[in-house]
């Protein structure tokens, strides 16, 4: 029974040393911060944090798995942002009564871009799964554009 009571010490107090690093390692705290943002979906401020609690601490592979994947994340984004952009623009184009060469050629090229663009963009395990979707469902829409279109 005593080595029981022993043995349940010496958890406890390996659980808060264990808690005690990580809170007064301004390292680990940066990293728990990122993840946090991560988990948000603010890929920006969760990369920024993560970079810095990676060069404090090399070491730290939460700080370097957030920062990976905030990365992987931002790429997602940014390919979603610029698919909306070109919508808007073949949007405007479309609205015209008369289209010219340029015109076509521009929506051709974009569609190509964005078509291409898919296959740059690299899903881990933990990437999101609404950015995964929510690109797959923009590339369709620039396939079927494309189809219609050319």
């Amino acid at each position: 029974m005593l080595s029981k009571i022993k043995l349940l010490v010496f958890v406890f107090i390996i659980f808060g040393l264990s808690a005690y690093f990580f809170i007064s390692n301004p390292s680990y705290q940066n990293s728990i911060q990122a993840r946090v943002y991560y988990f948000l979906g603010n890929y920006d401020s969760a990369y920024e944090l993560a970079k810095k609690a990676y060069e404090q601490d090399s070491y730290n592979k939460m700080a370097n798995t957030v920062m990976t994947q905030s990365k992987i994340a931002k790429k997602y984004e940014i390919y979603i942002k610029q698919g909306n952009e070109y919508l808007k623009k073949i949007d405007s184009i479309s609205a015209k009564k008369e289209y010219s060469e340029a015109d076509k050629f521009r929506v051709k090229m974009m569609s190509e871009i964005m078509i291409e663009g898919y296959k740059d963009l690299k899903p881990s395990t933990l990437t999101d799964e609404s950015l995964i979707e929510n690109s797959k469902k923009m590339q369709k829409k620039f396939i079927q554009l494309y189809k219609e279109l050319f």
